[in-house]
């Protein structure tokens, strides 16, 4: 039977995979150190490998590293382990996991270093030091020592899938093309995607169009990853099937697609080794999507080895490092992205999230403002401006901008309900009910069926005893939709408050509670359930763990005149009217 590519995601698991290349990584992001920064105006400064120093001893370089791995500070990492092994060389599972580090520091030529003694001396890491060596001599187009090295690998487990895709890379750029082919497909069945697209990449590059548009067309059968679209667009693009190009960049929607086709746009997969990537980053990737973010840190950099330019791999070592709040890494990828990228905008909106999360507000507006003054890239950038600003609870200014976003749109559709819940949603918050209202039954009119909407709706009419039994319907059709979601059933309990229900109140939002039990908005409804409902011992345990968790001033002041005093029964009379009609 034929080990079919496109079983991948079914017989070759994160799990063996992260097996495969040995010893555990730490999976979260430890404590970080702000520092001041230069004019980049970076949030944390990266590691200068100048300001190392060594330990004395093995064990305080050996601890040095698993802190440094702990803080996912992989210039220190891999610094202080390759430092541990200076004192005990013999140690194969130190020089694999200094191998590891340093190849995910990037350091290929520590890497290299430690791949040839793993290979010397038959030692730990066996298999992926193979590979890392067969990937080196693709980049050098020394295919015939690739081919050599991959013949090592065994055939099952990291071997199944690598091993015939690199072989008929190392086949392919020796110019046999038909090899190259044939080696896939003696893997592969004929529908098989990855065969597809690995043999109209090996056509496109040897100047077989026809070939390679029959193999790119029926990639298409298929649903297509971010990166096989991209791939298939700029042949098609190249290839004057400036309909099939279009297509699929509206598909993916104009954040990728070029203000204009052009026929002699540069391809993306110029050399075997830019194949052999695109197949290591479709590892990497389903690594990432299962949070494995050091074992896919580790496969993004041999993208980067074998493809230097490839921005699918900067991309992705540029996302890795945001999730661990290593900023300056983050920035330094996303910046290598080249403006003739179709990731190019991608990767401006990810450093407008850096500087983002860093505080660093005014660098992202900036950043932002500049993706707007550009057609194919204004409306997303507004998007996430007016975002910014919501996530900041600064409404005002989150109004505005979705007010301009909107303005080009014109009349708003189904197509804008998003855009128009988010101004929705921050014309309530900015006191402005009347338009509120009137944008997020809008979005309602789009999304009949949305428990989002219904919710918010449903909460605000709740909050401000407006249209109570509409908005239990309202609320009561999102439960429906949704009945785990905490924030909901907080809703539903809430407005069983104000409506009087105490006993239905208190159960509704304990069950809220129970699914969200550190939000202290949920936490101060159900005190003030719990009081109404005579409970008072467990009213002021629970207003006092709300305050406990809320850093809003005004909130925790709220909540000590609660303390002191509890709350008046007439909290809860509500003359109600409608104004939905």
């Amino acid at each position: 039977m034929k080990a079919v590519f496109g079983t991948l995601n079914k017989s070759l698991t994160a799990a063996a995979l992260v097996a495969l290349i040995g010893l555990p990584f730490a999976a979260s992001a430890g404590d970080i150190e702000t520092t001041e920064i230069n004019a980049a105006h970076y949030a944390l400064s990266p590691t200068n490998p100048a300001d190392l120093t060594d330990s004395a001893t093995l064990s305080g370089s050996y601890l040095a590293a698993r802190f440094a791995q702990r803080q996912q500070d992989w210039t220190a990492a891999q610094h202080y382990m390759n430092a541990a092994i200076g004192f005990d060389e013999n140690n194969e599972h130190m020089v694999h996991r200094a191998f590891l580090l340093s190849l995910g520091a990037g350091e290929f030529g520590a890497a290299k270093r430690l791949a040839d003694k793993i290979l010397l001396e038959q030692q730990a890491g066996l298999d992926f030091a193979l590979i890392f060596t067969a990937s080196e001599a693709l980049v050098k187009k020394d295919f015939d020592t690739a081919k050599e090295t991959l013949a090592k690998l065994p055939d099952d487990g990291f071997g199944q899938y690598t091993k015939p895709l690199m072989s008929a890379w190392a086949i392919a750029g020796k110019g046999d093309i038909a090899g190259g082919v044939a080696m896939l497909r003696s893997h592969a069945e004929e529908t098989d995607p990855t065969y597809n697209l690995h043999a109209a990449m090996m056509y496109d590059i040897a100047g077989d169009k026809e070939n390679a548009a029959k193999h790119y067309t029926a990639v298409m059968d298929d649903s297509l990853t971010l990166h096989s679209a991209l791939l298939l667009a700029n042949f098609f693009e190249r290839y004057g099937d400036e309909a099939t190009a279009q297509r699929i960049y509206d598909g993916l929607g104009p954040l990728y697609a070029p203000e204009k086709l052009d026929s002699h746009k540069a391809p993306i997969i110029r050399t075997a080794a830019d194949g052999a990537a695109m197949a290591i980053f479709d590892l990497a990737t389903m690594l990432f999507e299962r949070r494995s973010y050091d074992s896919a840190q580790i496969y993004s950099r041999l993208v980067q080895m074998l493809s230097p330019s490839s921005a699918f791999g900067q991309l992705m070592l540029g996302d890795i490092a945001t999730i661990s709040e290593k900023y300056a890494t983050a920035i330094e990828a996303y910046k290598s992205i080249s403006a003739a990228s179709p990731l190019h905008t991608l990767s401006r909106l990810r450093i407008a999230e850096v500087y983002e999360s860093a505080d660093l507000t005014e660098d992202a507006a900036k950043m932002l403002r500049g993706l707007a003054a550009h057609p194919a890239s204004r409306m997303q950038a507004l998007i996430a401006l007016g975002d910014m600003y919501r996530r900041r609870e600064d409404f005002t200014q989150a109004v505005a901008v979705y007010d301009e976003a909107l303005a080009d749109v014109g009349a708003p559709t189904e197509a804008h309900w998003a855009l128009v819940y988010a101004r929705g949603m921050s014309l309530e918050r900015a006191q402005n009910w009347d338009r509120a209202e009137k944008d997020l039954l809008l979005a309602l009119s789009f999304q009949p069926d949305n428990p989002m909407i219904l919710n918010y709706i449903g909460y605000s009419w709740v909050d401000k005893g407006m249209n109570l039994q509409k908005a239990m319907d309202f609320i009561r059709r999102a439960v429906a939709l949704r009945p785990d979601d905490g924030y909901i059933l907080d809703s539903y309990g809430w407005a069983y408050y104000r409506l009087g229900d105490m006993e239905q109140a208190v159960h509704w939002l304990e069950k809220s509670v129970a699914l969200v039990p550190d939000d202290s908005t949920i936490l101060d409804h159900l005190a003030d359930a719990y009081w109404q409902a005579g409970r008072r011992a467990e009213a002021r345990f629970k207003w006092l763990r709300a305050k406990e968790l809320s850093k809003d001033a005004d909130f925790r002041a709220a909540v000590d005149g609660k303390l002191k005093n509890g709350i008046e029964p007439a909290a809860t009379v509500v003359v109600q009217k409608d104004t939905s009609l």
